[in-house]
């Protein structure tokens, strides 16, 4: 039984500054930067939001308790870092509510996250369970400030932090699990959150997985009853001793967003937008409010009403407002960064880094400023297929393409020296290392290593009846080359010259796009060939089941649909895989069986080559302590310092003003 208890070029004036971020009329100095293309004008004065009153002291989340042993793998959404959208056409929406009160520059935390090119063309989506809102919209800044989890989760450690949820626990068979929320937990409209909410959010999930995104393990729910106003029972339609992990914490479970019946009650909630200023939505329950909307920046003020400071949970976060910025090209980004405009910035390559070093002394990483810049992240990268679309439908050509690519060269092309090569779905953290020992047999049984093999792409698309062309390209019997063109990122871009280069040696045709908007075309499977990361891998409580789940034929869907978890994007079916992967999931990470299984599953997955995975992701967001200092590091890692996880909400608690001006 498991319980658990408690606890750019961008020359603005000054002037044009301060406005946009609602700072004017304090002495905010600006660096005219006249590097890179011309920034696109600046953002309208904002129109909206109440004062927030200053707060109390904030100290940092309680320590987290450690993970229970009966658990094993979690189910999420999409890590694939948001991909670039193209600029709205409607018109900013602000929130209702008259100018934005005026904030002083080191009262404010600035975020880019989000959108591209300075737009964000979903600013207005508010439910995460749709394909904007799950990228751009509810998951850029409304999830981080907004939203709270029944459980926060540190992936990095494997211990989490009971949040919304008091306590839980399972039944004997894992069959069951009963939670206690908190006493007082309000929406931020002031209306109480209780155990009716959990229900109706959980049910109407399962209601409708197929056709909706980031629903997690909801598979597992038979049904969510509400107990009593502070009690719910999940009860589960077999065992299951991951759930907790995979479907009730920030890491990516349904929790990301409860639904007010209020609100959704009677609306299609796979179109919902759930956003409409003049009734107050979107509302969560977290400390912050939005106050302001538009395609050019969003904007949380602080709560002066939060729940958790009214009844002892949580002191107020000494950040009185939080603004998240869309995207923008690496030279506009990290030359704000630079300049103190912002204090989070995108994820960035290692030499722009290392630029921003030399020019701001305040600017960190993770792991300071030292190698390898940052943490290892739950999500490795893959080049990945819809192996059920001709020609990547044939494992063969999948196993063709591993053995085109030198992971060494790519690798260090791409990180620029500071990369970890990857050969599977799982990111080997210190728990998982037996695991991965009792797999490196089958990766030599089937030749997986870090350099390339064109005997082995010869011999395999020979096998398919290619032949190469006078251009020395690949093309089959009607004479066609296939379609190699590959969908890379913004945040992976670096990527995509080697990669698509070692392909085109290896006499495919391939290019890369990095154009705004394939990521929905990946989901789909529309877009066949793509490049990206899939999570979360190898978290203690989730794995193995979690990332060989993935792979099984319960997350295929026929091309055209989106995936229902962004992660399960493959389409692969193997039945025999399927049946071993089944084995595993009601069994504990600690079952000596799990291994066994683990290491069966593996083989037919090394067999068939899914996917190809090629290097560990590294986490690279560059922080600055202008005006803030704490944020999560390698000395103290009490949570993910990334900006598009729920666990950034940590930070947004733990951060303490350094007293600039």
């Amino acid at each position: 039984m498991n319980a658990s208890r408690g606890s750019s070029t961008f020359r603005l004036n000054r002037r044009q500054l301060l406005t946009r971020f609602g700072l004017a009329g304090l002495g905010v100095g600006v660096l005219a930067i006249a590097c890179g293309p011309s920034a696109p004008p600046p953002a309208a004065a904002p129109t909206t939001a109440p004062a927030a009153p200053a707060a109390p002291p904030a100290a940092a989340p309680t320590a987290a308790a450690a993970a229970p042993k009966p658990t094993t793998a979690p189910a999420a959404a999409p890590t694939q870092a948001p991909a670039q959208a193209a600029a709205p056409t409607a018109a900013p929406q602000a929130a209702a509510g008259g100018q934005l009160s005026t904030v002083p520059r080191n009262q404010t935390l600035i975020v880019m996250q989000g959108g591209a090119n300075g737009q964000n063309p979903d600013f207005a989506n508010m439910n995460i369970r749709t394909t904007g809102g799950s990228v751009n919209g509810w998951h850029s800044g409304p999830l981080q400030t907004m939203a709270e989890p029944l459980i926060m989760f540190d992936v990095l450690t494997g211990e989490y932090e009971n949040w919304l949820a008091e306590s839980w626990q399972y039944n004997a068979d894992f069959t069951e699990l009963t939670t206690k929320l908190r006493k007082g937990i309000e929406w931020t409209d002031g209306t109480p959150f209780t155990s009716k909410d959990v229900v109706f959010t959980f049910n109407t999930v399962r209601d409708h997985q197929d056709t909706m995104v980031h629903t997690a393990e909801i598979n597992f729910l038979k049904e969510a009853q509400a107990v009593d106003d502070l009690t719910v029972k999940f009860v589960l339609n077999k065992p299951n001793p991951r759930w907790w992990a995979t479907t009730l914490t920030s890491n990516h479970g349904v929790v990301e967003q409860f639904y007010p019946a209020s609100a959704f009650q009677g609306q299609d909630p796979t179109t919902f937008t759930f956003y409409d200023p003049a009734k107050g939505w979107p509302i969560g329950t977290g400390p912050y409010k939005l106050v302001q909307a538009t395609a050019q920046q969003k904007v949380f003020d602080l709560n002066p009403n939060y729940w958790g400071a009214k009844t002892g949970f949580k002191p107020l976060p000494k950040i009185q407002r939080v603004i998240f910025l869309p995207s923008q090209d690496d030279t506009l980004a990290t030359q704000r960064l630079i300049s103190n405009e912002l204090d989070m910035c995108k994820i960035v390559p290692v030499p722009t880094l290392k630029s921003a070093f030399a020019q701001n002394a305040k600017i960190i990483t993770y792991s300071g400023q030292d190698t390898p810049y940052g943490y290892t992240d739950w999500c490795p990268i893959s080049l990945g297929f819809n192996d059920s679309a001709a020609p990547f439908d044939k494992p063969e050509m999948r196993q063709a393409i591993n053995f085109a690519i030198d992971r060494t060269k790519l690798v260090n092309l791409a990180e620029s020296g500071a990369g970890v090569l990857a050969y599977h779905q799982f990111t080997p953290y210190v728990w998982f290392q037996k695991f991965d020992q009792a797999i490196q047999p089958a990766e030599q049984k089937y030749g997986l290593d870090a350099t390339a093999h064109p005997d082995k792409v010869s011999q395999l698309m020979g096998q398919l009846g290619y032949t190469k062309g006078s251009d020395g390209k690949w093309v089959d019997g009607t004479g066609q080359k296939p379609n190699m063109k590959i969908a890379v990122p913004d945040w992976l871009k670096n990527y995509g010259p080697p990669l698509s280069q070692q392909l085109q040696d290896a006499g495919f045709d391939a290019t890369f796009d990095t154009s705004p908007g394939l990521d929905t075309q990946v989901q789909t499977g529309e877009q066949a060939l793509y490049f990206g990361c899939q999570g979360p891998a190898g978290v203690k409580g989730m794995d193995p089941y979690f990332m060989l789940s993935i792979f099984t034929s319960q997350y295929y869907r026929p091309t055209g649909q989106p995936a229902p978890i962004s992660w399960a994007t493959s389409r692969y079916r193997n039945p025999a895989y399927d049946a071993i992967v089944e084995n595993i999931s009601p069994l504990s990470v600690d079952d000596p069986k799990t291994l066994d299984y683990f290491t069966q599953a593996m083989d037919l997955w090394f067999k068939d080559m899914p996917m190809v995975y090629v290097s560990q992701l590294i986490i690279r967001y560059p922080m600055n302590t202008t005006y803030w200092t704490g944020w999560p590091s390698k000395e103290k890692p009490y949570g993910f310092p990334h900006s598009w996880q729920q666990e950034l909400m940590k930070t947004l608690f733990t951060l303490q003003p350094t007293g600039a001006t």
